[in-house]
């Protein structure tokens, strides 16, 4: 019961804190916690800040973009594995509608690495790098969160973005079909990058296996139409 809490309130959404989301925070930070220098433990506290400020962000930018198109966030969670936007309703049919609301939160991350990157080229060129770590930190950080919200797989941006397209074309069952396996595909791949050291990256890239192999055997034998 005391695994997750709501943390604010931004434009009537309520946001919903998991308490992995702050261990996996944590674990990537320690190393300038335990630095043994005041400078660095200050970078770390920017880091783990602005980390959780750019998942939030992701999420308000679906949030928005379905308030602008007309369907309505209920609520966000931050977990350990990111952030999900439960939306109060079924996203309409329209392709356009869809990927506009899907792309929203990449698109956030796109401009946070350009201005974060931007703030820690400034920062190096006048001679303050304790400055220009943290915001290099979450320039990388935020490239990656575009990168990776954008593969072609469930439960992923990029994954519903290609589901609303291959939908219209070729129908929602095929569109699962070939997103899921696809989506195998990048689970295969993240894995074995990140074999052996990477543990959180396999995590991640068995969630992935999961959440796609349910969506296909959710759709029982091939079959052809």
């Amino acid at each position: 019961m005391f695994s997750r809490m709501e943390i604010a309130r931004i434009g009537g959404i309520p946001i919903y804190l998991d308490m992995m989301f702050v261990l996996v925070l944590i674990v990537f930070s320690y190393p300038y916690f335990t630095a043994g220098n005041t400078q660095l433990m200050s970078a770390g506290f920017i880091i783990v800040v602005g980390l959780l400020a750019s998942i939030l962000l992701h999420e308000l930018g679906h949030a928005l973009a379905g308030r602008l198109l007309g369907v309505s966030v209920s609520h966000i969670d931050l977990t350990g594995l990111g952030g999900v936007a439960h939306f109060e309703r079924s996203l309409p049919n329209s392709v356009f509608t869809r990927s506009v609301i899907y792309l929203a939160g990449p698109a956030v991350n796109l401009l946070l690495w350009l201005v974060l990157d931007y703030l820690a080229g400034e920062a190096a060129a006048m001679g303050n790098p304790l400055v220009a770590l943290p915001f290099a930190v979450l320039s990388y950080s935020n490239f990656m969160l575009l990168c990776f919200n954008l593969l072609p797989a469930y439960p992923l941006d990029g994954g519903h973005t290609l589901d609303a397209w291959i939908t219209a074309i070729a129908g929602p069952q095929w569109a699962t079909r070939i997103v899921a396996c696809l989506g195998l595909i990048v689970a295969a791949g993240l894995a074995y990058l990140a074999f052996p050291s990477a543990i959180f990256i396999l995590l991640v890239a068995l969630f992935l296996a999961m959440t796609n192999w349910q969506a296909l055997q959710s759709l029982g034998r091939w079959r052809r139409p």
